[in-house]
Parts: structure tokens; C-alpha cells; sequence
């Protein structure tokens, strides 16, 4: 089990300014020793997307002495260090980002004597990509952009590049770039505009960035917002001549197989231009994605794109490590885990995801992260915007909320993933601080999940599995991500929340709606992705189900021939299945026939989500009875079991907290009842975080066992033995 740190280190009481990160010290890999850490997401050689000299000077550069005196050192220096203590730590190349900043530079422009801060106001120079690309201050640095490319480097149309920024950037379909706004810091002069990956400009410039940070010794690359340039659309973008050359060929890819569009028809594609065709509407972009002409096609050949050019890099990784003699790792930020990153995940190491809104008790959000990674380590960072986070630091600056700090890092590792502990983490682009937890509460959490490692599995032991389907749900995803009906900016321009789950203009997303209520319902279960067999190989098989009992189908509208007949098998075998709502609408006649075998339940999928609730909860009581395996006389706490060697642990979470007290109070008295069909357990022993025992009895009566808990405190871990 991995237990990562989010170390971006930025400063207390200052402006978390992307893209270089502050320098590293001594004092912080005792920390990272101290918090038991494995894994640093967001830690290292942030600074390519200003230049690859100033990257390479992060990397190398020489430290001041002044600097020495306190045991700071240069990022290729820290990262050996790391190593020493088998820390493994991902460089960020922060791939759709691209940076200007204000500078004052000396008379001989040889010297930084500003730099993003500009002290008075005076007048000042500029200095990024822009002014790396055409070496306009060839001293600043050692090396100049001829030395990393002594050919030059030429775009689509076979010119030459002399401004990487202008020439790279995501652009609305008016033409102007798009900006990164979420790390422009408010009432900073600087620019980070949107790049956009499908210019092959850009995936040339990031594979030295790739290169640089693999010499300084990184263990693993991780790409930041590796969906780009679908990061773009909530600003506009991307219509840039690069999206739409290739949109024009994946157009012609559909004609040749007689699935082009017919508004399409009689139109030119070597001469048509998408973002010129969609602005021509009207309409507002991105507005209600699904009223936009053409716009499903146009997301569509953006999936592809995200992956061709995602692979091209992560592939990139591996072999230049492969010749510096070593296996290197490849992760990306993988956000929310929209579905946009399924055809991603089997080309990477590690799953990073960002929480697109850090709140508690997002359990159904944690299994589906789980199914989505499958046996991989999963890192959770928590998201500043629209969520706890800034209360939390605003208490934590205070002296309180510890107890809410400890749930924040032991829910993940509960349900399945593992949340980083926040180091100097991001805390948006208007709050001036950082998030600095308390070093103690911190490492009590951390000792616990290190020093009882063996009670986390990536099995849960759930007799119960609910199906994803990728190609049921991605554009439903996508629709409701950037529907005016849902779509909130209110807490920040990365956010977005449902404004009304009932309104009858909003996007119902089912699987969602049946994973939440078995979560309230304290039911452990866990989540299967099914592919496309084309964005997604197709490696559905018996063996993916056949350890659980019941099968529920959310909404899974379409299914290969394969998956359907992998189900019908699954009946057949004595196992049951819940079907709710459409299924499979691409398999004529199939749902018909599913409903009429023994095992199989039906549950209809009103348009009303109350009533499609009641619908399902009714079924699946009949479709469930006599498999529930926890059940508990409590209905606020969290339960999630997990599969270990010799027997099955019960991670309870009490989530009793008091406003007045600033704590959780524990809970007198819990009865859990225990029933594995099959298995029998002979004794148990119960872990708390504090370490402190606890009272409690137990009682057994075949396969079913009854424990009392008394005085249960936040964290508890129930370890059954057979």
C-alpha cells in the first residue's frame, strides 16, 4: 500500500504561485520520514512550462550559501535523498500549462532581480516561454532553446517555431487563448495560458521536460491535467489549427466508414473548420453541451486524441528510462475520474486523482475510485475549491478541528484508496496560505495505517459488485459536467455541483443514484468498469464477476456481445442479477430475454429520481435478502470490510462529530452482526487509531458473529480471524 504525500511545500501565509515550487529542505524529507510516506504526488521540477532552463536549473542549479547554511538543496539533490530512503518521488510536468511572468532583470540582463513579485511599482521585462524561444536573454541561464534544440522545431504547417507560447496555446473559436485560469493568482500581472497537447510542438517541448526530471533521478513522471485539451472546454477552448486539422481527419476516418454525419454531407474537409461552423450558431459554448451541432462527434474524436497523445508520452517515459538503465514509473492527475481517463488508466502505473469537491462522507465516490484502479495504489489529493478544505485550514490554523482532519485522512484509506497528507498543498489561486496540517495529528494517522498495513486490501470481500459502464455513461458524464442545469461556479471556476438533482432539465446518472444509496445504507460493495471495445479493450470475463452473488446493472444502455453473454453465464450459474433501467439497447430483444431466466430481478428507471429510488430500493431488498454480510444498529457510522490474509477486516468510521465540543464524541455502544456465508471466524481483534483499547464481546452462532463495541471512537478496524 502506498501512503502518499501532496508536497507541493508552497509557504504559509503566501500565494501558492504555479508553476515552480519552492525549494526543498532537510527538514522536510525528516518530515516525510516522519509521516511514513511513500509516494510524492506534485513534489518535484514543476518550472518546465516557464522555460527548460529554468527547469533545468531547478534540478541542478547552483544553491546559495545562505540557503546551504539551513540544509536546503537543489530538487535532483532532495530527490537523491528521497531515494536514499526509498521515497519515490513523481516530477510534475504541469502539461497544460504555459507561463509568462513580469521580471526585472539587471542592466547586462545576465541576473533575475525580480521575478513574479515585482517590488514597487516600476517598470519590468517579461520572461517565459515566450523569451526562451527566442533566446532573447541567452545569459540568464547556461543553456539557451538552441542547446535543447539545435534544429529548431517546426509545426504542422512545416514553420518555424519562434514563439512556443502563441504557437502551442488551447484558443476559443474567435481565435484568442484560452487562459489557465484555476493557477493565475488574483491581482498578479502573470499569464498561464491553456496549451493544448494535439500540437506536436508542445509534445516535443514536454518530452524534454520528461527527459530533464528523469535525469535528475525522479522514480516516477506524473502528467498534470492529462485530459488536456478537453481542459479547455469550460474556458472555450479548443479550436486551435491543430484540433481542427485533426477533427477534419477523424471526420474523414467516419465518411470512409459511412458514419460521417449528414449535416456533413456536401462539405469540404480538408476546408471545413468546426470552431468557425459552431460559432456561426450562435449558440453558447460550452453552454448545454448537448444542444451543440456536432458536438458528440467533436468530443469523441477528443477522447481519442486524449489518448493517442497521453500514450505517446507516458511511452515516452518508460523508454527514455529504459535507457538511462531504470524502470520509471507514469502517472497522471486524473481528476475527479471522469471517464475520459478509462482508456488512460491501463498505461499507467499509479492512479493520482484530484477530489473535484473535498467533502466527507463521499464513499460511493471512493469505491468507484477503487473499481476504477482495480489492484493499482490509488493517491487522493484533496481539491481547495467548493469543499471543506478551507474551513478546515482556517480551523486547523486555530488550534482546532483536528478530529475532522483525521477523518479527512482516514476515510480514503477506509473505502478502498489512499488520501495524501497535505504538505504546503494547494489552497487555490485567491487564499494567501497554504495547507499545513499539525505535524502530530498527522503522524498518529500515519503510523496507524503504516503500522497496521496488512489490515488495507485492494478486496474487499463484498458479495455485491454494480457495473460501470464506459460507453453507457461518458457522454451522460460529459452532458451533465457542463450542463447550465447543474453547473455552479459559485465556489470556484474548477467546481461544479447540481443546482437541483429533481429538475427535469438536469442529467440522472443512475449509477450514481444506486451506488449513494447503498453507501447510506451501510451495503459493501464494490464497482467493475466495463469498456467499449474500442476506446477500451473488451477484457470482460466470468472471472470478473464470479466471486459475488448479486450483479447490479445501473443503466448500462450498452453492452458488447461479449459482456452480455459473460452475464447471461453468470445467471445461468445460480447467480443473481439486478437489472435497473435500459440495458443494453444495442443487443436486440436481449434485455427481453435476460428477464425471463430465474435470478434475474427488473427494476424500472422513472425520470423522477425519488421515484426510480423507491423502484430500486424495493428490488433490490427482494434481490439481496439473506446476503447482507455487515449490518449494524447504528445507521452514522461508515462501514467498508476488506479482504486480508486469514480473514476479513471491518474498518469502521464514526462520523458523530460535535460543533460544540470540536470532536467526535464516540458512540457508547455498537452491535455489529457479521455473516459470511461459509466462513468461519474462531477469534477477532479490534485497532483503534489512538491505540487504546476497547471494550467489547463477541458471540458466534455458525456463520454469523456478533460483536458489541463500547465507547467506539473515530476510527475503528474490527479484525476477524479464521
Amino acid at each position: 500500500m502506498e501512503r502518499g504525500v501532496y508536497f507541493d511545500g508552497w509557504y504559509k501565509d503566501n500565494h501558492c504561485y504555479h508553476p515552480s515550487l519552492p525549494i526543498r529542505n532537510i527538514r522536510m524529507i525528516e518530515d516525510l520520514e516522519k509521516y511514513r510516506a511513500t509516494l510524492l504526488v506534485w513534489s518535484a521540477l514543476g518550472g518546465g512550462s516557464i522555460s527548460l532552463s529554468y527547469l533545468e536549473n531547478e534540478a541542478f542549479g547552483k544553491v546559495d550559501p545562505r540557503l546551504r547554511f539551513y540544509g536546503f538543496m537543489n530538487d535532483s539533490e532532495y530527490i537523491a535523498e528521497c531515494n536514499k530512503r526509498g521515497i519515490k518521488v513523481f516530477g510534475i510536468v504541469f502539461e497544460v500549462q504555459g507561463w509568462e511572468f513580469p521580471v526585472v532583470l539587471s542592466e547586462d540582463k545576465k541576473e533575475f532581480l525580480d521575478f513574479n513579485i515585482i517590488k514597487g511599482d516600476k517598470p519590468h521585462d517579461w520572461y517565459g516561454l515566450r523569451e526562451f524561444t527566442s533566446d532573447k536573454y541567452p545569459d540568464l541561464f547556461e543553456k539557451k532553446f538552441r542547446d535543447y534544440f539545435p534544429d529548431g522545431l517546426y509545426n504542422s504547417d512545416g514553420e518555424e517555431v519562434t514563439d512556443i507560447w502563441e504557437e502551442c496555446c488551447s484558443r476559443d473559436f474567435y481565435g484568442n487563448p484560452t487562459h489557465s485560469e484555476w493557477v493565475e493568482v488574483k491581482g498578479h500581472k502573470h499569464q498561464a495560458y491553456q496549451m493544448c497537447r494535439n500540437n506536436p510542438v508542445w509534445r516535443e517541448y514536454l518530452k524534454k521536460i520528461i527527459e530533464i526530471q528523469i535525469d535528475a533521478g525522479v522514480a516516477g513522471v506524473q502528467l498534470d491535467e492529462c485530459e488536456l485539451p478537453m481542459t479547455s472546454v469550460r474556458y472555450g477552448g479548443c479550436f486551435c489549427k491543430d484540433c481542427m486539422k485533426q477533427f477534419n481527419e477523424y471526420l474523414k476516418e467516419l465518411k470512409a466508414k459511412g458514419e460521417l454525419p449528414s449535416e456533413l454531407a456536401d462539405v469540404d474537409l480538408d476546408k471545413f473548420n468546426y470552431g468557425d461552423y459552431l460559432r456561426a450558431t450562435g449558440l453558447p459554448y460550452p453552454g448545454n453541451i448537448s444542444d451543440l451541432p456536432l458536438y458528440k462527434y467533436y468530443w469523441d474524436f477528443q477522447m481519442r486524441a486524449v489518448k493517442k497523445h497521453f500514450n505517446e508520452l507516458a511511452d515516452y517515459i518508460r523508454e527514455y528510462g529504459e535507457k538511462k538503465g531504470r524502470k520509471v514509473l507514469v502517472s497522471g492527475n486524473f481528476f475527479n475520474i471522469m471517464p475520459v481517463y478509462y482508456p488512460l488508466e491501463s498505461n499507467v502505473d499509479v492512479i493520482i486523482t484530484e477530489m473535484r469537491q473535498t467533502l466527507f462522507k463521499e464513499i460511493s465516490w471512493y469505491r468507484y475510485v477503487a473499481g476504477f484502479a482495480g489492484d493499482k495504489p490509488v493517491i487522493v489529493a484533496e481539491n481547495p475549491y467548493g469543499s471543506v478544505v478551507i474551513d478546515l485550514v482556517k480551523m486547523l490554523n486555530n488550534g482546532k478541528g483536528y478530529d475532522l482532519y483525521k477523518l479527512l485522512l482516514v476515510e480514503g484509506s477506509a473505502y478502498g484508496c489512499n488520501m495524501a497528507v497535505p504538505y504546503g498543498a494547494w489552497m487555490g489561486n485567491t487564499v494567501k496560505d497554504a495547507f499545513w496540517p499539525p505535524r502530530e495529528v498527522t503522524e498518529q494517522v500515519q503510523n496507524f495505517i503504516a503500522d497496521n498495513e496488512r489490515l488495507y486490501s485492494t478486496h474487499s470481500g463484498a458479495n455485491l459488485l454494480v457495473l460501470y459502464s464506459f460507453p453507457s455513461y461518458y457522454w451522460r458524464e460529459a452532458i451533465a459536467g457542463y450542463s447550465s442545469s447543474v453547473l455552479d461556479d459559485s465556489e470556484g471556476v474548477l467546481s461544479y455541483s447540481v443546482i437541483d438533482e429533481n429538475d427535469p432539465n438536469s442529467i440522472r446518472l443512475p449509477f450514481w443514484d444506486v451506488t449513494k444509496w447503498l453507501s447510506n445504507n451501510q451495503i459493501c460493495y464494490d464497482v467493475k468498469f466495463i469498456a467499449d471495445g474500442d476506446l477500451r479493450e473488451d477484457t470482460f470475463s466470468g472471472a470478473d464477476i464470479d466471486k459475488y452473488d448479486l450483479v447490479v446493472l445501473p443503466d448500462c444502455t450498452y453492452l458488447t456481445q461479449n459482456q452480455a453473454d459473460v452475464i447471461e453465464q453468470f445467471v445461468k450459474s445460480g447467480k443473481k442479477v439486478l437489472v435497473f433501467g435500459n440495458t443494453a439497447e444495442n443487443i436486440p430483444g436481449w434485455l427481453e430475454n435476460l428477464r425471463k431466466m430465474d435470478g434475474v430481478f427488473y427494476c424500472p428507471n422513472p425520470r423522477d429520481r425519488a421515484a426510480a429510488l423507491n423502484e430500486f430500493a424495493s428490488c433490490f431488498e427482494k434481490a439481496y435478502e439473506g446476503m447482507r454480510q455487515i449490518s449494524t444498529d447504528n445507521d452514522t457510522v461508515g462501514i467498508q470490510t476488506h479482504e486480508i490474509e486469514g480473514g476479513l477486516a471491518v474498518h469502521i468510521i464514526n462520523y458523530n462529530y460535535s460543533e460544540d465540543a470540536d470532536a467526535i464524541t464516540p458512540i457508547d455502544r455498537l452491535k455489529l452482526k457479521v455473516n459470511i456465508p461459509g466462513t468461519e471466524f474462531k477469534s477477532i481483534k479490534v485497532h483503534t487509531l489512538e491505540g487504546k483499547p476497547l471494550e467489547f464481546s463477541s458471540k458466534s452462532e455458525g456463520n454469523i458473529f456478533n460483536i458489541e463495541l463500547h465507547n467506539v471512537p473515530l476510527y475503528t478496524v474490527v479484525e476477524l480471524i479464521k
